[in-house]
């Protein structure tokens, strides 16, 4: 069975992420704490938890308008820079997808694609700057080398392996951009809480679609 995210599967997902947030907000507001002001945690988890209310709120939503609107009340309700990229890459997700009614596998790249961009271009980073892009291009990198006969769950585990290997190994590197460039310093030893936003945005996403989804 090919994956095929309805309109009812994307607000679960949006679901799972406030409960991963709100219980992962100490630990990012730990680690945002060395190298930033460590809010971090609180601004994923009020943002997200934002974006559940959005949905619950407007049931008739499509994929792309649940995104959109979504990224645009997580943005007004932490009015800080991660705000700011988070609506960026849901707004530039949620184009990929415009009118349409179900997302596969394919679509979920494309978005990804889209939300990197968004994010290099709001945020002027790149990979290897100690951020949240740390984590989300080797996973698109990993999804671009496959092809349509891979297995969709394996395809789907090995992404979320490749955010984390990402989000670890922002340990070895300084600080760039940013407030937390102002901690260069001492960052170096630290994994940075926005790559371990997005590898825990990418396992959120790849835990429902895996146990939701019947592969043959």
């Amino acid at each position: 069975m090919a994956i095929q995210l309805q309109q009812e599967d994307v607000k679960k997902i949006i679901t799972r992420l406030a409960d991963t947030f709100n219980r992962q907000k100490d630990f990012l507001n730990d680690l945002d704490s060395k190298i930033g002001d460590g809010d971090h945690g609180l601004s994923m988890s009020r943002g997200f938890n934002t974006v559940m209310e959005t949905a619950e709120k407007n049931p008739g939503l499509a994929i792309s308008e649940l995104l959109t609107e979504g990224g645009m009340q997580f943005n007004e309700v932490t009015g800080s820079t991660i705000g700011i990229l988070i609506f960026s890459a849901m707004r530039a997700a949620g184009l990929v997808v415009k009118d349409k009614d179900t997302i596969n596998l394919k679509d979920l790249q494309n978005m990804l694609q889209a939300a990197i961009e968004a994010i290099k271009k709001r945020g002027k980073a790149s990979k290897g700057q100690k951020t949240i892009l740390d984590s989300l291009v080797p996973s698109l990198e990993y999804l671009e080398e496959q092809n349509a006969k891979t297995d969709e769950a394996l395809v789907i585990k090995e992404m979320v392996k490749k955010a984390l290997e990402g989000a670890e190994s922002t340990k070895n590197l300084e600080s760039q951009i940013g407030r937390a460039k102002w901690f260069s310093d001492r960052s170096v030893g630290v994994m940075d809480p926005g790559a371990y936003t997005g590898y825990l945005i990418l396992n959120t996403i790849g835990g429902y679609i895996t146990k939701n989804f019947q592969f043959e």
